[in-house]
């Protein structure tokens, strides 16, 4: 993977488990009338990076640095092809990287009984998976943990790891519904799902670009459309866990200042600028278009 296609897409948001209605986000967007006629996006991406070679892997090395590497958003990293509680011995030590990897793998394996980028998966079929899933009795507490190890990630450094919580949070409240879940707890967890989104809105307020490359994507993502559009009680049911997810925000929020100027991170890291943040408002427009 070059690295001017560096793609954000988790690893746990794709799997052969085909029971699940989760999809990569796209980075392409319609495009304004006015850039319609203009250089399409793929040359334009190909085109900055031969122009601005040093810029283009500085901004992808930003990403890396407060989120995963190549090797890792593929679900080819090192950590994760480590046991569990090997990984967790590290995650406990306060490595960031592991809490990260850690906290990921442990909400998926909860939700659906695999760890899909683990040493395991290399030693089962489709089908294989699919049984596994089917009857995985799903471990609330476990997806708790993988919370809690996630968000002390982003607490280090590295803050990508909120744009997992989002993307795990919402799977395991969709993987319960189909698994006829109680109610409270998917609400629940769709909620905390939009509650961590909308901190990440706050976590990149200082840089446009990435808040778009991580944030405007994920529109596709609308769960409670998905499992509750048939309701004749929808309306009420979005309104609902829309204010529990402001709710949990305002609280996340709270949480999140506390503990950054705590430990004596920045609350909200500027990672773009100068010429960074010039290549990067450059780079996102290609990703519009």
């Amino acid at each position: 993977m070059e690295a001017t296609e560096l793609d954000l897409a988790s690893p746990y948001q794709t799997s052969e488990v085909q029971t699940l209605e989760t999809a990569p986000p796209s980075f392409e967007h319609e495009a304004p009338e006015e850039t319609i006629e203009q250089v399409p996006s793929n040359v334009c991406k190909e085109q900055l990076a031969e122009q601005y070679p040093e810029l283009d892997k500085r901004l992808n090395q930003t990403i890396q640095d407060f989120y995963l590497s190549e090797d890792e958003l593929a679900g080819e990293g090192v950590y994760q092809g480590m046991p569990f509680e090997t990984l967790k011995v590290l995650a406990d030590s306060n490595d960031s990287k592991a809490m990260i990897v850690y906290g990921s793998e442990k909400i998926w394996y909860s939700a659906l009984g695999v760890r899909i980028s683990g040493p395991d998966s290399r030693y089962r079929n489709s089908d294989q998976t699919k049984d596994i899933v089917n009857n995985h009795k799903i471990d609330l507490e476990g997806i708790s943990e993988g919370e809690s190890y996630l968000y002390k990630a982003a607490i280090f450094g590295k803050v990508g790891a909120i744009f997992e919580m989002t993307l795990l949070l919402d799977m395991a409240g969709n993987r319960l519904n189909t698994n006829s879940g109680d109610e409270t707890v998917i609400r629940e967890l769709i909620a905390k799902s939009l509650a961590y989104e909308k901190l990440q809105v706050d976590i990149h307020q200082s840089d446009a670009a990435l808040k778009s490359m991580f944030l405007d994507s994920v529109g596709w993502r609308d769960s409670i459309q998905r499992l509750y559009a048939d309701r004749e009680d929808y309306a009420e049911i979005r309104k609902q866990i829309e204010s529990d997810a402001e709710k949990m925000y305002q609280e996340l929020k709270a949480r999140w200042e506390h503990d950054r100027e705590y430990y004596g991170f920045e609350i909200y890291p500027d990672y773009l600028q100068g010429d960074l943040e010039e290549y990067g408002n450059a780079y996102l427009e290609c990703h519009l278009r």
